[in-house]
């Protein structure tokens, strides 16, 4: 053995970690009192240094980082409240274990509290690039998808890595994929990393198809032989300059172009390279949503950038049966109220309105619209009443009628919400409808209840025509929301069904070979042979001359006897 000695070690020499939540913590926190206005808020986080304002509300805490009030004061919201842009937060006592707090943060939770109910000391941040899972692949589902849908997606992936580019499929592609919900008319989205009107120019060579470029939101869409669509997007992302404009687009990576999406569960993607096929990418956390049905905005200013994501909101909740979180909840609430998008225009609110009305359950989307107070976008003063769901119901039951005008599921939609005076005339005018709409729109409301009131009087098919004859389909549906008795109800969808319009079966020359001289006694004859032709007394040309010869008859008796009666000269 040599001299040297053997020096024990002492277990107790290792350094000391915290294992706790109280050892995580972020002492750069201040609590704002409720009410306060973003200005505000933000000149208190200026001035405590504070990287985020915490503010309880009731029983809960929510919080807003000071970056995300820099870029609410850039957009102009400085007297807007605090509430609108502050994000529900949970709370961890101190001692909470550090594995614990880590498995809590998430996209969804962008940081917690850390301290007592009352008072938190400070906050623990989610690292920026924190994985949101492990990875997964959906190639098989891609592989079995229907028709030339799997085929494009191929040529896309080969003809990218021909160029040099990445490219991925993403939005309602992806999620219905997940969903297993995929038929042949899924629209298929795709992003690139490096140029979409470069890719879709080789995809269109290589399909057959033709191209159109969008150079100013650099985007592109190649139209198949088939009339099918493929739109290509390069990997971009937005900035706003005012709230609900249009955003300013540049290139960026695809990871910061599902970032600037409008809900988790729309900011996936799959890879559709030919070393990646399959593979998804999941930056926010929407794979855990989508499972979850859930709907989550993904960042606070999110409606505030473009509002109408609400109604965006409401549609997606409907169609696939999700639940909206109560973060997303509180924030389209409260953003629907600012009243700060004179950016936000009335032809895109009419087209977001149209897309819920194409919905296979659009009354439950303009339910869901009006939770969330979406309709404070078209009128604040005057948002629709109770009734205006039952009368949209019962509007709408006849929007498959092959008479109604294309138009008319928006038309029905403004007068059942609007309900008349100037409330229609605002709704008409924030949503940019056409001067003849609007003019179909407003004799709708003005005739439709008076329609109601005369059928509450009639007997009979043949005086419901006599009413109902030559009125716009558009009154006539109109009419048909507001009747309470069934009969009436009857006697509107079988007028709208027929479109108004009976065939012929006489003409006014069938009527003066029966000896009547021209003039209104003629048409008189004919409108009363279509309400018998109405009330089903008469089938056919044969009965129609029949009838007609009656009908004659009769008014020469009646002629005749009036010629004789006291007080009148004879001929």
């Amino acid at each position: 053995m040599s001299g040297s000695a053997t020096v024990p070690v002492r277990r107790t020499s290792y350094p000391q970690v915290d294992p706790r939540a109280a050892g995580l913590i972020d002492r750069r926190l201040v609590v704002a009192p409720p009410g306060l206005t973003v200005a505000l808020a933000a000149r208190l986080a200026d001035r405590r240094r504070a990287r985020l304002v915490a503010v309880r509300l009731g029983a809960t805490w929510a919080a807003v980082s000071r970056d995300t009030l820099g870029r609410a004061l850039a957009l102009g919201l400085h007297q807007a409240p605090v509430d609108a842009v502050l994000w529900d937060v949970a709370r961890v006592p101190a001692t909470a274990f550090e594995v614990a707090v880590r498995r809590r943060l998430g996209p969804d939770q962008p940081f917690l509290l850390v301290g007592e109910p009352r008072r938190p000391e400070g906050a623990v941040f989610r690292d920026a690039g924190a994985r949101t899972g492990l990875p997964l692949s959906v190639a098989a589902e891609l592989d079995r998808l229907p028709g030339r849908a799997g085929e494009i997606l191929r040529a896309a992936g080969a003809h990218a890595a021909a160029l040099g580019f990445s490219v991925a499929a993403v939005g309602g592609l992806v999620r219905d994929l997940l969903l297993g919900r995929i038929d042949e008319r899924t629209d298929l989205d795709l992003v690139v990393e490096g140029s979409a009107a470069v890719l879709a120019e080789a995809l269109a060579r290589g399909l057959g198809g033709e191209t159109l470029e969008h150079p100013a939101f650099l985007t592109a869409t190649v139209v198949l032989p088939d009339g099918r669509r493929v739109d290509l997007a390069t990997a971009r992302r937005e900035s706003y300059l005012a709230p609900g404009a249009l955003p300013a687009v540049e290139p960026a990576s695809l990871p910061e172009d599902l970032a600037r999406r409008d809900f988790s569960l729309n900011a996936l993607a799959v890879r559709l390279d030919r070393e990646a096929w399959g593979r998804l990418v999941d930056t926010s956390g929407g794979l855990t949503d989508l499972r979850a049905r859930r709907i989550r905005v993904l960042h606070p200013l999110s409606f505030v950038e473009d509002p109408t994501r609400i109604l965006r909101a409401a549609r997606l909740a409907a169609r696939l049966g999700c639940r909206i979180d109560r973060t997303t909840r509180r924030l389209a609430a409260h953003a629907a109220r600012l009243g700060a998008y004179r950016a936000l225009s009335g032809d895109r609110l009419r087209a977001e309105l149209e897309l819920m009305l194409a919905e296979r359950r659009p009354v439950a989307v303009f339910r869901e619209a009006a939770r969330l107070g979406a309709w404070s976008l078209v009128d604040r003063q005057a948002p629709p009443g109770p009734r205006a769901a039952r009368r949209l119901a019962a509007a709408l039951a006849l929007r498959d009628v092959d008479a109604l005008d294309p138009d008319a599921p928006l038309a029905l939609t403004v007068l059942a919400a609007a309900e008349g005076g100037a409330a229609l005339e605002t709704w008409m005018e924030r949503l940019a409808i056409a001067p003849a709409l609007r003019d179909a729109i407003r004799q709708a409301g003005r005739d439709g209840p008076r329609l109601v009131s005369r059928l509450g009087h009639v007997r009979g098919r043949a005086g419901a025509y006599g009413i109902l004859e030559g009125m716009p389909d558009l009154t006539l549906a109109w009419a048909r929301a507001l009747a309470g008795s069934a009969a009436a109800r009857r006697h509107l969808d079988r007028q709208l069904r027929r479109g108004g319009r009976l065939r012929p079966l006489a003409t006014g020359h069938d009527v003066t070979a029966l000896g009547v001289p021209p003039g209104p006694a003629i048409g008189e004859l004919l409108k009363s042979l279509r309400a018998a032709q109405a009330a089903g007394q008469v089938r056919s040309r044969t009965g129609a001359l029949r009838w007609l010869t009656g009908a004659v008859a009769r008014g020469g008796a009646r002629r005749d006897a009036s010629l004789t009666r006291p007080g009148k000269k004879g001929g």
